[in-house]
């Protein structure tokens, strides 16, 4: 995806987008960690919210069929939109580039960023792009992988796959990058379980998990690599909710 994700990611996405595995949504938790999200940053009824990297739409309809949030969504890939539009055309699903949201300053009271900062180009950009469109105060929730040994990052960005894993962020520079670009009052929780139950279901729906990698590489993936990578930076999953800050502001961590 142009400024989401790599071809190889975005094209693998597209195939797997309506498999029975991934109902709500290509990312560990789906509705359950969305919903958690939402209650952090206390949406409301009528709130205006743009999700990043929406796929097929999955959490835009949830977003207006279960909390009335006015919600739309944008994605680089014209396959997922146009399979969420052909499945629901009700839903408000656009093509575009997260670095470069075609939406005027403070339109949104709320974004949602889900496993989509682990495939940008340029994470700082998005930050900066989603501080821009929304109104003073408002919510950015963000669920992703990151490296729970962040001393091993460099081995996941030597990968030849790309992916989330490849691009598991450090929880350090998630913070110093979304305070830079104006965020505060930020709330991390690590959810991992929800990462673990993810590649279980991988695993059911691949009988393991080095078909995925292949597929996702073009089939010139080295699997035991991409174990050893795993095994080093033993990856999570985590939430994080921050605020538009009009001053400065804490930040803090559930465990």
């Amino acid at each position: 995806m142009t400024g989401m994700a790599p071809e190889h990611c975005e094209n693998l996405y597209e195939q797997i987008a309506d498999q029975p595995f991934v109902s709500e949504g290509i990312r560990p938790g789906g509705i359950r960690l969305t919903r958690r999200g939402l209650a952090l940053a206390r949406l409301v009824q009528d709130d205006v919210a743009l999700d990043i990297g929406c796929g097929n739409g999955v959490t835009v309809e949830f977003l207006v069929h279960e909390h009335s949030i006015r919600a739309m969504g944008i994605d680089s890939s014209s396959a997922l939109v146009s399979q969420g539009r052909a499945k629901n055309p009700a839903l408000s699903l656009l093509v575009g580039d997260a670095e470069a949201l075609p939406f005027a300053d403070e339109s949104f009271e709320a974004v949602l960023l889900e496993c989509v900062l682990s495939l940008v180009t340029d994470r700082p950009r998005v930050f900066r792009e989603c501080h821009r469109i929304l109104k003073p105060f408002g919510g950015i929730i963000v669920t992703d992988i990151y490296a729970r040994n962040p001393a091993a990052v460099p081995e996941l960005k030597n990968l030849s796959t790309h992916s989330c894993l490849r691009g598991a962020l450090d929880k350090n520079q998630l913070f110093y990058e979304s305070s830079t670009a104006g965020f505060g009052n930020a709330c991390f929780e690590d959810h991992s379980e929800l990462l673990r139950d993810f590649a279980v279901q991988m695993i059911w729906a691949y009988e393991s998990l080095d078909p995925f990698w292949h597929r996702l590489a073009s089939c010139n993936a080295d699997c035991s690599e991409v174990r050893r990578a795993v095994r080093q930076t033993r990856p999570g999953d985590f939430l994080f909710v921050g605020s538009k800050a009009v001053e400065k502001s804490e930040s803090y961590e559930v465990s």
